[in-house]
């Protein structure tokens, strides 16, 4: 019996390491589904399982190396994994033109709310501690002023 030579040992080592990687990221799904099932609410178990991914990624416990096989497989087709939600949406496109203008208000009003945030968690972190109690003493002359607006009016 011959020892296999090193094309099929690279080939075998390659089939390895994509079914090892498919089944850690098969792991974090299943596992994100079972959690989103024990939820008192309804959670997609798919981003549970991305975010259990992502803290065993930042926790060092996987290594990146462990799911790039499977994950630039996946990455490179992702396009035709979108068609059978692209094409389920045809189904409902009367439901979607019945409600465009929720959809758009919810569209506004969220990015709306992000520019908020972001503004305000930008803020708080850039200034210092003299610049944050001259922004608060503005807010209270403008509210002061607004106060006086109203009795005088």
């Amino acid at each position: 019996m011959s020892l296999p030579d090193e094309k099929s040992q690279s080939l075998l080592s390659r089939i390895f390491a994509f079914i090892l990687s498919f089944a850690i990221l098969y792991g974090c799904l299943s596992l994100g589904r079972y959690i989103s099932q024990l939820l008192p609410f309804v959670f997609p178990g798919s981003i549970i399982g991305m975010l259990i991914l992502f803290l065993l990624l930042e926790l060092k416990i996987l290594r990146m190396h462990w799911i790039t096989p499977c994950a630039d497989v996946l990455m490179r087709h992702m396009v035709f994994l979108f068609i059978p939600a692209a094409v389920g949406m045809v189904a409902y496109l009367n439901e979607v033109f019945d409600s465009v203008l929720v959809i758009i208000f919810n569209v506004l009003s969220g990015i709306a709310l992000i520019i908020l945030i972001v503004g305000r968690l930008f803020q708080h972190f850039t200034e210092n501690k003299e610049q944050r109690e001259q922004r608060h003493e503005l807010y209270k002359r403008a509210s002061n002023i607004r106060k006086l607006k109203r009795r005088g009016a």
